[in-house]
């Protein structure tokens, strides 16, 4: 039989003081149910009769003349509610919505407010709501949760899990390793108490960080198990380990020598881990265009999330290796915005990253330097770990290609975990060290970044020109020092590895090094084809450097016109793109005159009649692309979509007969390249 709502032991209790007192008991614990609110469940959680319940219910709405059970009105209740009671009575609360069947979210939330699960099933139901919260990007509650949860379970294994799970958080947000999360995970794998299928998300932990001994320890344990049942996720992790961190294959060759998976549809078809490892296995294989094709199912087929986020930088990165550098760019501005709107500031790290490396491969020298800068800040730079390799990468070469070389030589003093060198991101950044010492005249510096990058691409079996095109760099360093024989043998080997040179962009490079090295008439062939490969490859700044270089050589033989206008259309690229050091080669080190007008170079028939084909709203559109606004700045500026922008921009193109938005500033006048104009004319 329930018992009244308040105890019988205080009989001699004044009348109204017994009713302020069932009052306040009944009110508590309606604010503590919130809106599960009933007769019913405040008086079972009270162990009280019903009857009696609804009696004081009646009181306090007729007396308060709200809804008791209302955020505020609870709220103020339960600050003035004693904690150990308030305590106890989310616990009961929890133990009854348990059973009547309520959402695992709602009973979580009493056991976090209790701050003890000692139920039996409580562990289960906590770490189901933290994966409810996680899908909703609640991350805090997810830490709530799982932190409770990683307290309250006595088994090591589920434990060592959780603090999985809270890594994966935390490094989300801001990724350290001097934190309880990674401090938990690191014991648990010294203890060997790891999940075999956790491991893999930990050895990515781990690696993020450069630790590589810990992530060693850890394959050794993935290695005692059974390599022909193997997970989409270890598929994957062997996957990534040979494109990311290949030191690691050959010290776990148990690991790596995967059976080959017969031709057959399986159950695990649509796992993003599947996808992102039958790609990644085929980086090296298959042709590019194939690899471009797979990068973008995998990005249209999975959404952005923290078990998926490696697999989608795995496509990004493929599509920029493809030389789809436009898509690419697309990508890294929808994965951006997501992980702005979804407070991810890890997430928006990468991808400013990546979107820096892309348009550092376009050309878009000012964009790259904004992007690579948003990258370094999103989080503290000393959490980025190994990948903090990209963005300053992407940063030392836009500043070099700007002059700035104080400012690059300044991102090359930053420290960075000596083990980036055991990893591709070491490879970039190297590139990039080398590429900043030649611009400021240590050509022998210079050799040795190119010389030992290509050493770690051919020690780890990576050796593909189109994926850090070194023999180029060694060849213009050659250059620099004049040594004529060693930029034909690194070019031509470059183009002997890539088999065409118009197969890839850095093949017009090739081409570009040796036309400096041959007579004047094959120069002239080499030179012309490489403007041929520029003009498709997206490189603006590449562009910028053929178009001037064949018009140093018409120059050079008296074809002055031809020189002027070659040389014209170079600056002109070279000052939309912000490569300052190649504007100032190619004015030949003199000032631009910016308060000499001149008059625009005359639009060719078609193009001027192209230009009166467009509509007012193609014409505002491709006039702010001309500017070297991107699509989503242009959508905002005219209060359209993005969508409705590249529709324009197709329209465009079509109509002025240009094939890349880097022309249109050539048909377009955007009051940014007169005085290049005039210093032009001055040189002829």
């Amino acid at each position: 039989m329930c018992q009244p709502v308040l105890p019988h032991r205080e009989p001699l209790l004044h009348r109204h003081h017994w009713a302020d007192f069932a009052k306040s008991r009944v009110g508590q614990a309606m604010a503590v149910l919130g809106p599960a609110s009933t007769v019913g469940l405040v008086a079972e959680l009270l162990d009280a009769d019903a009857d009696a319940v609804g009696a004081v219910v009646q009181q306090l709405t007729d007396t308060t003349r709200a809804r008791f059970e209302h955020p505020e009105v609870g709220e103020r209740i339960l600050r003035s509610t004693p904690e150990q009671v308030r305590q106890k009575l989310h616990s009961r609360a929890a133990e009854l919505l348990h059973h009547r069947g309520f959402p695992v979210c709602t009973v979580a939330d009493h056991l976090v407010e209790a701050g003890a699960a000692g139920y039996p099933w409580a562990v289960e139901v906590l770490l189901g709501a933290a994966e409810d919260a996680m899908i909703n990007d609640q991350i805090d509650l997810a830490v709530d949760r799982l932190e409770l949860a990683y307290r309250a379970t006595r088994d090591a294994g589920e434990r060592a899990s959780i603090a999985i799970r809270l890594v994966c958080l935390e490094w989300r947000i801001n990724p350290s390793t001097r934190s309880r999360q990674f401090t938990r995970l690191k014991a648990a794998l010294r203890a060997g108490r790891v999940p075999h299928r956790e491991l893999p998300a930990a050895i990515m932990y781990l690696l993020w960080h450069g630790q590589v001994q810990q992530a060693d320890h850890a394959l050794d344990q993935l290695n005692s198990g059974n390599p022909d049942e193997a997970t989409p996720e270890i598929d994957f992790l062997r996957a990534w380990l040979r494109y990311s961190y290949p030191p690691h294959v050959p010290r776990h060759p148990r690991l790596f020598a995967a059976p080959t998976r017969p031709p057959r549809v399986r159950t695990d078809q649509h796992s993003p881990h599947r996808h992102g490892a039958d790609l990644l296995s085929g980086l090296f294989t298959h042709p590019l265009d194939e690899i471009a094709t797979l990068a973008q199912r995998l990005l249209t087929s999975h959404r952005l999330t923290s078990t998926t986020i490696e697999t989608l930088v795995a496509a990004v990165h493929c599509l920029i290796y493809s030389n789809r550098l436009d898509t690419a760019a697309a990508w890294c501005e929808s994965l951006l915005a997501e992980a702005d709107a979804r407070r991810a500031p890890t997430w928006q790290s990468i991808f400013a990253g990546l979107r820096a490396e892309t348009m550092l491969r376009k050309g878009s020298i000012r964009d790259a330097t904004t992007d690579a800068a948003l990258a370094l800040n999103y989080v503290p730079a000393e959490h980025l770990g190994l990948w903090i390799g990209t963005p300053i990468a992407a940063t030392v070469h836009a500043l070099t290609l700007s002059g700035r070389h104080a400012e690059a030589a300044a991102q090359l003093e930053r420290p960075v975990p000596r083990t980036i060198f055991d990893s591709r991101f070491g490879l970039s950044y190297l590139q990039a060290q080398g590429h900043h010492h030649l611009a400021v005249g240590r050509a022998d510096e210079a050799l040795r970044s190119f010389r030992r990058c290509g050493y770690l691409m051919e020690r780890w079996n990576m050796d593909f020109p189109w994926l850090v095109p070194w023999r180029n760099d060694m060849a213009a360093a050659h250059l620099v020092l004049g040594e004529h024989r060693q930029v034909r043998e690194f070019a031509t080997r470059h183009l002997e590895l890539l088999g065409a040179a118009d197969r890839h962009r850095s093949g017009g490079v090739a081409l570009r090094l040796l036309a400096a090295t041959s007579d004047r008439y094959q120069g002239f062939r080499l030179l012309r084809e490489s403007v041929a490969i520029a003009r498709t490859g997206g490189d603006d700044v590449e562009l910028a450097t053929v178009l001037g270089e064949l018009g140093k050589a018409h120059r050079a033989v008296g074809d002055h016109d031809r020189s002027r206008a070659l040389l014209r259309d170079a600056a002109r690229i070279a000052e939309t793109c912000g490569a300052e050091v190649l504007l100032r080669d190619l004015l030949d080190g003199k000032p631009q005159t910016a308060t000499q007008p001149t008059q625009p170079m005359p639009a060719l028939g078609p193009i001027q009649g192209g230009l009166a084909t467009l509509s007012p709203a193609e014409r505002r559109v491709a006039e702010l692309a001309a500017r070297g606004k991107a699509n989503r700045e242009i959508a905002d500026k005219l209060a359209i979509t993005t969508s409705t922008v590249e529709q324009h921009l197709t329209r465009v193109y079509r109509k002025l007969g240009v094939a890349r938005r880097g022309e249109l500033s050539f048909v377009l006048p955007t009051g940014r390249t007169r005085s290049t104009d005039t210093a032009i004319s001055a040189t002829g």
